[in-house]
């Protein structure tokens, strides 16, 4: 540093402290003459203020100003002296952040460079070398599918393209498995990360040793690294500490090596001193790690009188030896060497195995009620009140239930371990802590001679009988007070993560249902294949107060044009009710008008507007959202357009619709709409096409889900992410129509490309080929392999880039083209043979090119149910009613009503089903009809009939809710 910066650095400091600044004499001097001419006013004006305060008996001594440096050299100081320490020290307090995270082995931000690790661990781990062998056994899959699952996933393959187009090197394995793949390399990468912080903290504090690196190595999960962190790490000061601190570390070792009969005397062991890194001293360093010091020659075997004599010695005369200033007595030395020794048995990991295998099966989960909390909120969880299972036994949806009970304050959960299992386990434990078998039930440890005590003469018998008491003692109270609450720990983590992996498989199943709902184009009745197809939608988005806002959009998706309506109180008097119907006919006049222009007949005049219904051969739907008023505004509609011609009606959840209108998405796309027309613009294009609008809304917004809050959100996002892509790519995007949010997910596309994308085709017109997208910036040929299949391009100059055929399977597909045989299993095996490719891909091939153009998974799902002003909905053969047409409510509905609804939500216990009436009903599991069963239950959107079992109502939070019990039965 230099001299000025050193000066810079002194003023800076003086000048931080508000002392005084010695500055040169020169300006010294000049400010004395400045001073002297106003030194007469300022006194005056303090003899004043000194007066005024006097009067008025407030007057205090007020300290004299020190002087200080003026402002420019003050900053001016204070800049360089910044400079200068930055230049001088700049990596300080990295260096000693970086020391902190290492040692404590648990920070986020601390994961040390895997090159290093790799060096300090002497090679991988022992799951990463039989990564793939570890993965099958833990999800009991196939060898070599899951090896080749794991390493087209490490090669960075997305799981949509794995699943369509490399099924030979997979096995065929289906999506659910592959996610389940994906799901357990993510946790071994997550417990590789841990093993490396933890190797990196361990090897700073010189505790890497070649047994503790050995067992690091061979851990095999994230409980196994955590306990043998746990002796290591920085945590508060506990009773075997302070007895540490105390001195009577060799009395604890002395008590188990008489335990054991290994007594080598009792003279006491040295403690051995650990260097201490002062962490918080910024010059300090730390040592660098060196090997372990060689073993120390062996001691001298000491002369048998003396090991019969300290064999003999009872435990309390060995305590009478360390009595002094903290240790008053021998009652407080044995506790305390008891204490050490609870603390060593509770963090052995053999010990703790031992305990984990035998109490896996007798643990018991306990709940109960909890006092003092609300009373209608207690209610919802009255089911757990007295609830006792197995651990292993206890159901997912179960755990998540009295999970939310116990964050309401409303039940209590514990663990429940019988007295005889704890005495039989720390039996166990205690014979493998001596090297002993292990007992029978009912026996004890000091009944008979051991082949450890069958040599000593029988007052070293006693002796040792009274040292392995003090062992039981020890144990008795490491176990309850350390091993058990630790043990406990883990198996609610176990039961969460068991518990949350089966709330993800549920979301994502229920979310596919309603991500590949069947669009309005495959109806059979209203559809584009149909005789009168659909020309316009209309969505409604009902409500009372605020009015019934509705939105007609044209089968592409355009919004044509909005309104508000109020066909209900209290603003829907007879006048606004008029008023009402006059601009839902204008809205349908103005819909017919649009289809008929697009139909490519003439315009009619304004006389022949009446008769719109039969003026064209078209048709428009409203699409209803089951929201608020949505049973008062199906009513409204089916009295006053009747007599309405190619009018129909559908139902439409509604669920996340105001979470997309006041999303950033929806205000890009719609950005002359108010927020609550956006609403209904979402609820017509939910009709026209669910895949492509519900992935704009967070899946977590639509309802499907079991528990949904009560879970990881940041899995529950990656998982429900990892399911929409999944139904994207099973469908196919058109590349020249298809929005930001479809492409987004697609496999091996990001937002950036996706806007990349939409920027080209504005610029160019659309694409031609999907070889058009190389020339995209930043398209590589990894992205091109993973997202060309699922990317279909109509009417371009390749007729193969509209069929789910990947580029690279071009060459085989125009030689069958050219050459079409029989469809039998043995000439697909032969194509395959002939063309070089497996017997799927030759198989997946043949079916895109039968297909055509047309092929969706989607035409295999239910139709919506659409309905006509006009009709009654009747089943043929079928004594069911709709209760929403009827205008039946929850209080109306009596014992074996039959009723017709839609399956809304599957969860583990059941399913919930839209009778109508305002409220879902619980189809429980044990009211499946058998053939319900064989398939594994119902579906979301299944269209079903059940029967009222009860109807029961009750008050939460204010408001009434009714709780409908069905079967099918």
């Amino acid at each position: 540093m230099k001299l000025w910066e050193t000066q810079a650095v002194s003023i800076a400091k003086d000048a931080d402290a508000g002392g005084q600044i010695k500055v040169p004499r020169s300006r010294k001097r000049k400010q004395r003459k400045q001073r002297k001419g106003a030194v007469k006013g300022k006194a005056k004006s303090k003899a004043r203020a000194k007066a005024k305060a006097k009067s008025k008996g407030k007057a205090k001594a007020r300290p004299q100003r020190p002087r200080t440096a003026r402002p420019v050299v003050r900053r001016f100081a204070q800049r360089t002296a910044k400079k200068a320490a930055q230049r001088a020290g700049k990596q300080n307090g990295k260096r000693k952040a970086q020391r902190v995270q290492d040692w404590d082995g648990s920070s986020e931000n601390a994961s040390p460079n895997p090159s290093d690790v790799e060096k300090l661990l002497g090679g991988p781990s022992q799951i990463s070398r039989n990564l793939a062998p570890w993965i099958a056994k833990q999800l009991q899959l196939e060898v070599g599918c899951v090896a080749g699952a794991v390493q087209l996933f490490q090669e960075g393959s997305t799981l949509p393209f794995i699943a369509r187009y490399r099924k030979e090197k997979t096995g065929s394995m289906s999506e659910d498995d592959l996610r389940r793949v994906e799901r357990e390399i993510c946790r071994v990468k997550d417990l590789e990360k841990r093993r490396g912080r933890v190797a990196v903290a361990l090897n700073r504090g010189r505790n890497l040793t070649p047994k503790v690196l050995e067992s690091l190595l061979q851990a095999e999960t994230m409980e196994e690294v955590e306990e043998l962190w746990a002796p290591f790490k920085a945590k508060r000061q506990t009773r075997a500490q302070m007895a540490k601190e105390k001195g009577l570390e060799p009395l604890a070792a002395f008590l188990e090596e008489c335990a054991k009969g290994e007594v080598t005397g009792v003279a006491p062991v040295p403690v051995v001193s650990v260097p201490v890194i002062d962490l918080c001293n910024d010059g300090a360093e730390l040592p660098p790690a060196e090997a372990p010091a060689p073993p120390a020659p062996p001691a001298p075997p000491a002369p048998a009188a003396q090991l019969a004599a300290a064999a003999e010695l009872p435990p309390m005369e060995a305590a009478a030896q360390f009595i002094g200033k903290d240790v008053p007595d021998v009652a407080t030395a044995l506790a305390a060497a008891r204490d050490i020794l609870a603390e060593q048995l509770a963090h052995r990991p053999d010990l703790r195995q031992v305990a984990r295998d035998m109490l896996q099966k007798r643990v018991t989960l306990t709940s109960r009620r909890r006092s003092g909390g609300d009373a209608q909120e207690e209610q919802r969880f009255k089911t757990y009140w007295e609830f006792d299972a197995p651990v292993h036994q206890v159901k997912p949806y179960q755990f998540l239930a009295m999970q939310r009970g116990e964050a309401a304050k409303c039940l209590s959960l514990g663990f429940l371990v019988s007295s005889d299992d704890t005495q039989h386990l720390i039996d166990q434990l205690i014979a493998v802590f001596l090297g002993k078998p292990p007992p029978r039930p009912n026996s004890s440890l000091v009944d008979a001679p051991t082949p450890l005590r069958a040599g000593l003469p029988p007052r070293a018998r006693r002796a040792n009988g009274a040292y392995q008491m003090e062992i039981r003692t020890a144990m008795e109270d490491g176990f309850k007070r350390l091993m058990l609450p630790s043990l406990q720990r883990e198996w609610r983590r176990k039961l969460k993560e068991r518990a949350e992996d089966e709330a993800f498989d549920t979301f994502g199943r229920n979310l596919k249902k309603k991500l590949l709902s069947p669009p309005l184009r495959l109806h059979p009745e209203w559809g584009s294949d149909a005789h009168r197809p659909t020309t316009a939608i209309i969505g409604v988005d009902p409500a009372f107060r605020t009015g019934c806002k509705c939105a007609l959009i044209s089968l592409t998706g355009q919004v044509l044009s909005t309104k508000t309506i109020f066909p209900h109180p209290p603003q829907g008097q007879h006048v606004a009710h008029v008023a009402a119907e006059r601009a839902l006919t204008e809205m349908l006049e103005e819909a017919m008008l649009e289809g008929g222009a697009n139909m490519g007949e003439e315009p009619p005049t304004k006389r022949r507007r009446t008769a719109t219904g039969a003026a064209y051969d078209c048709r428009v739907v409203c699409s209803i959202g089951n929201g608020t008023a949505s049973r008062e505004t199906e009513a409204w509609l089916r009295k006053q357009f009747a007599d309405q011609n190619g009018l129909g009606y559908a139902i439409v959840d509604e669920a996340g619709a105001s979470v997309y209108s006041a999303s950033p998405l929806a205000a890009a796309e719609l950005p002359d709409l108010d927020v609550c027309l956006r609403g209904a613009v979402s609820i017509a294009r939910r009709l026209l096409d669910p895949l492509a609008e519900l992935v704009k809304i967070d899946p977590r917004s639509i309802g499907v889900g079991l528990y949904q809050h009560d879970v990881d959100q940041k899995r529950l996002a990656e998982e429900l992410r990892g399911a929409a892509m999944s139904c994207v790519n099973s469908v196919g995007v058109d590349l020249n129509t298809a929005s930001p949010a479809l492409l987004e997910h697609v496999a091996g596309l990001n937002g950036r490309l996706a806007r990349s994308i939409l920027k080209h085709r504005e610029e160019k017109g659309g694409f031609k080929d999907r070889q058009e997208l190389l020339k995209i910036k930043g398209f590589g040929p990894k992205s091109f392999q993973q997202a060309a299949g699922f990317l279909r391009i109509f009417g371009g100059s390749e007729p193969l880039d509209a069929l789910p055929i990947h580029p690279e399977s071009y060459a085989v597909a125009k030689s069958l083209q050219d050459s079409p045989g029989d469809a039998s299993e043995a000439s697909v095996e032969a194509l395959a043979v002939q063309f070089g490719v497996g017997v799927e891909t030759m198989r997946d091939i043949r079916g895109a090119l039968v297909e055509g153009a047309t092929s969706d998974p989607r035409r295999q799902e239910a139709p919506m149910r659409i309905k006509e002003p006009g009709k009654k909905t009747t089943q043929v053969g079928s004594t069911a009613i709709d209760a929403q047409e009827e205008g039946i409510t929850a209080s109306q509905l009596t014992p074996q009503m039959r009723l017709l609804g839609v399956v809304k939500n599957v969860v583990a216990f059941g399913a919930f089903v839209d009778v109508g009436v305002g409220h879902d009903g619980l189809l429980h599991i044990s009211n499946y009809p058998p053939e319900l069963r064989e398939r594994s239950g119902p579906s979301v959107n299944d269209q079903v009939e059940v029967t009222v079992l009860s109807a029961e109502r009750r008050q939460e939070r204010g408001k009434d809710k009714w709780r409908i019990g069905l079967t099918m039965r």
